[in-house]
């Protein structure tokens, strides 16, 4: 596999900044070996689709729309009904474009126009509370959800994966833009890039 090539080389420099403290509010993580997929599901098809597919992936059933089901290795999440997405590892996202056939929708790689950051640490919801327009709290925002946002007019794709961590995909266009975005406002709380 070719190894993918940063989107924020040059800016992207390991270490703590900002307010110094002895640990940090907010770290920052590219995630450089990704695959995105953007799935699509033939209306007429769904049904039978949504359950060969949750029982290729062992889980219980597909994600409902602004959810995700963590599978080894990724997460498979649904924005809208008929539409799925997968993030994560290569093998998983492998099982999924073979299993779903032409006739029965559309699998589109998208990873290599992505870029991928993983925020955490207990001032992580702060730091994104500072310029997404999306009410963050656990109770409207809760693990394993999944929303498009935009931060500063750059759009991205949101997903919570636990308490304190969150999945920012983003286009590689736009990724040195939202860096700067996100290094200025965390120095606030100190942070540090793993």
């Amino acid at each position: 596999m070719l190894e993918r090539n940063s989107a924020l080389k040059g800016q992207r420099i390991h270490g703590r900044f900002g307010k110094p403290s002895e640990h940090p509010g907010v770290t920052i993580e590219e995630i450089r070996e990704f695959s995105y997929l953007d799935i699509t599901l033939w209306e007429s098809e769904a049904a039978s689709l949504r359950s060969k597919l949750a029982e290729l992936l062992a889980i219980q059933s597909l994600p409902a729309p602004e959810q995700s089901s963590p599978l080894p290795g990724g997460r498979l999440f649904s924005l809208k009904a008929g539409h799925l997405g997968y993030l994560g590892e290569a093998g998983p996202a492998d099982i999924l474009a073979a299993a779903i056939a032409p006739e029965e929708g559309s699998v589109v790689s998208l990873g290599h126009g992505y870029c991928c950051l993983r925020l955490g640490g207990p001032k992580a919801v702060n730091l994104l509370r500072r310029g997404i327009r999306l009410d963050l709290r656990d109770r409207t925002f809760p693990v394993h959800h999944v929303a498009r946002a935009d931060i500063g007019g750059i759009g991205l794709l949101l997903l919570r994966r636990d308490g304190g961590h969150f999945d920012l995909l983003i286009p590689r266009s736009q990724a040195v833009e939202l860096w700067r975005w996100l290094t200025r406002r965390a120095a606030q709380f100190g942070y540090q890039v793993l």
